[in-house]
């Protein structure tokens, strides 16, 4: 299946400002299920770009927009991207990860020390408070799939949905006492809930393709909650399966309708637009951002 994404992010100021170099955590990361097909990125300010992968593997966009002077900037993505069919449940786990608890191998504690840390995600000590009411078998499962998804589902039914184009994401304890939160307070609780559980788990920022009802795949729509916008997730680490996606925010595991561009160990380091402006003199300046998105099937 073929998609075409359409993202253009549009940026308001009160007065010309100037610009540090940007980064961008646009392009999907391809593997043996994505390959991008195509990806083009232009700025209403003139701009010079090169790519970089960061420490992650993300494949990073900088742009650079030397001097110049503007109130307004553009930055305008299209891309086609092909993707094949993704069972979410097409896996085999190591004997040892079947049931839950269990304890990661040496070397994979290792390498996964970052996305096991549970002090990166700060004011989140109701997290397992809210766990424990949430769910039965916190302690012990014989299933670690189903636990994992029990927690998505949970989160999912908890957390009623509210957009926020602002940066920033609220910490567990707020998005739990507010009982609201954007697709990204979200991952965060799921999250902060499975390092809790020595569960290694990471932040996904990405694109959520909706199918229309009466599309092909019309029986795989989602009612997407977080649509209009990009999206983010999270994935565990479960051996012998690898990094598994799982959507709090629509109470669902990651398939190939979930296009995912940068992942990391906590969300600021995947902002999909990274940079400052720079204003000479004079009265501070307020900006506001505009997003439009859409993701089509190409015939």
């Amino acid at each position: 299946m073929k998609i075409s994404i359409d993202h253009l992010t549009r940026y308001h100021y009160s007065r010309p400002v100037s610009f540090s170099e940007h980064h961008l955590f646009l392009r999907p990361r391809d593997s043996h299920k994505l390959r991008v097909e195509n990806f083009e990125l232009t700025t209403s300010l003139e701009s010079a770009q090169r790519w970089i992968r960061d420490c992650n593997n993300n494949i990073v966009l900088a742009a650079n927009f030397g001097l110049l002077e503007t109130q307004e900037m553009e930055f305008h993505c299209r891309m086609t991207i092909d993707v094949e069919q993704d069972n979410p449940f097409d896996f085999i786990l190591e004997p040892y990860a079947t049931s839950y608890p269990f304890r990661y191998l040496p070397h994979e504690a290792h390498a996964l020390s970052p996305y096991l840390d549970t002090s990166v995600i700060i004011h989140s000590h109701k997290v397992l408070d809210w766990l424990y009411m949430a769910i039965p078998d916190v302690n012990r499962h014989p299933d670690s799939v189903q636990f994992l998804a029990d927690i998505n589902h949970a989160v999912h039914r908890d957390i009623a949905y509210a957009r926020r184009d602002e940066e920033g994401v609220q910490s567990p304890n707020e998005t739990l006492e507010m009982r609201l939160g954007s697709c990204r307070d979200m991952a965060v609780l799921f999250i902060a809930a499975c390092r809790q559980l020595g569960l290694a788990a990471r932040f996904v920022s990405g694109y959520l393709y909706d199918p229309p009802v009466d599309s092909a795949y019309g029986d795989a729509h989602l009612f997407n909650r977080a649509v209009g916008s990009m999206h983010a997730w999270a994935e565990v680490f479960l051996p012998g399966a690898g990094w598994k996606g799982f959507d709090p925010t629509n109470g669902i595991l990651a398939n190939e309708y979930f296009i995912p561009s940068a992942v990391a160990h906590e969300p600021k380091c995947v902002n999909p637009i990274q940079g400052k402006y720079f204003a000479k003199g004079g009265e501070p300046v307020t900006s506001e951002m505009e997003i439009t998105l859409s993701l089509e099937e190409v015939k």
